[in-house]
């Protein structure tokens, strides 16, 4: 028969109990979207599209970790809203960012393991990098600057890694490979490039390399070898991926929704003064939902899932020796109990994954190839039930115009 008394819960479990939970209501839920960066999403989302960039305006200079991706959403209002240059070096400045090695070192990679992974400067997963330099490229394309369109889609073409030795003994530099790109986007865009720079045979080889990895784009190349177009419109549609938290603490980062879950991309149709724009319906040239699922990155989930594991262990045996220590009234046994489950608790909450990500990205990018009269034309664009308002581009003499319509 046991005689020892019942003990009624001490101060000291009753601190342990409370710190443990103001501990895990507490958890970090760091939102890295500001009221400003919300009303420029809904703004650009809307059709406003320079009242979006207006928005922004103030936060683009700000050398925080948020300037890379403001500058993106940025950009992504300027273009939209037919202000080229803007958008140009709104995209210069991500770009210049995106590809310094100095940027997320030192403190920042300490402060990312140790505390909170949003600490880190916002560089974006290689499928935002490479979309950054789409953009870049494009404007270069609207602009006629096909050289320096070549040079921003070849960037796109170096952003993917794998998994080429997961011993995480090893540094990283020993435990990933670089993998061609699965880029489609980017490999078109070379060949538009080298097709108006003169050299027809890498013109042929980089849409070669685009049909390979999407042979659905057969008839999109087709048309671009046919005698008399003389204009391409780029056509954004649809929303991008949405990261978001995951897991008991949230330190799992997920995309979504997943391109099953958001259904097929529909085709798309143009007309030239009412007239048909035939041979370009299933000319969409990527699919950003695909590219977010794609785990092909180096990311730091398994750091953050180590840490919630870790920290989740360490407030239950915390917790247990504190109870314990109290049960037995022994003082040093609870503080020590309580110290553990403290700093587990900490450790656990700083698991919490990093869920920036660009707004602004469409669900996919159509190529429209087309034969246009010399003159004014109005023209007009709709996909999966959107519609643009019609324009009016100019064609003079037999230069390439390329132009640019964001669908609502």
């Amino acid at each position: 028969m046991n005689n020892r008394p019942e003990i009624m819960p001490s101060k000291a479990r009753r601190r342990g109990i409370a710190i443990l939970l103001t501990c895990t209501l507490f958890l970090p839920a760091c939102s890295e979207t500001s009221t400003r960066v919300r009303d420029a999403v809904t703004l650009y989302y809307t059709g406003q599209y320079a009242p979006a960039a207006q928005e922004l305006t103030p936060l683009i200079a700000k050398p925080n970790k948020n300037f890379v991706l403001n500058n993106c959403r940025y950009g992504s209002c300027a273009l939209a809203a037919g202000q080229l240059e803007n958008a140009q070096q709104a995209f210069l400045r991500a770009y210049r960012v995106m590809d310094s090695v100095n940027t997320n070192t030192g403190s920042r990679v300490l402060g990312a393991v140790v505390v909170y992974e949003g600490v880190k400067v916002w560089k974006g997963q290689p499928f935002e990098r490479a979309m950054a330099d789409y953009y870049l490229g494009l404007i270069f394309l609207i602009k006629g600057e096909f050289d320096n369109a070549r040079a921003a889609f070849a960037g796109s073409l170096f952003r993917l890694r794998k998994y080429a030795n997961p011993n995480g003994q090893l540094p990283p530099g020993q435990r990933y490979a670089r993998i061609d790109s699965n880029f489609v986007l980017g490999y078109f865009g070379l060949g538009v490039c080298y097709m108006k720079l003169g050299h027809p045979k890498l013109a042929a080889a980089n849409f070669q390399r685009a049909q390979q990895l999407d042979p659905a784009l057969a008839p999109l190349v087709r048309k671009m070898y046919e005698p008399g177009i003389n204009a391409l419109i780029f056509v954004d549609w649809g929303l991008g991926p949405r990261r978001r938290a995951a897991g008991w603490y949230g330190e799992q980062s997920v995309f979504t929704p997943t391109p099953w879950q958001a259904g097929p991309i529909p085709p798309v149709y143009a007309w030239d003064n009412n007239r048909p724009i035939s041979g370009i319906a299933n000319s969409n040239t990527v699919d950003t939902l695909a590219l977010a699922q794609d785990q092909r990155w180096l990311t730091m989930d398994t750091i953050r899932q180590a840490k919630a594991v870790i920290g989740t262990g360490m407030m239950i045996g915390g917790a247990v020796a504190a109870d314990n220590g109290a049960y037995n009234n022994n003082g040093t046994e609870s503080l020590i109990g309580l110290g553990v489950a403290g700093i587990g608790a900490l450790l656990a909450a700083s698991s919490q994954a990093d869920t920036r990500y660009w707004e602004m990205l469409p669900r996919t990018v159509y190529v429209i190839p087309a034969k246009l009269p010399p003159g004014n034309s109005t023209v007009q664009v709709s996909a999966g039930g959107a519609s643009s308002v019609p324009f009016t581009v100019d064609i003079t003499g037999d230069k390439l115009r390329t132009f640019y319509v964001r669908l609502p």
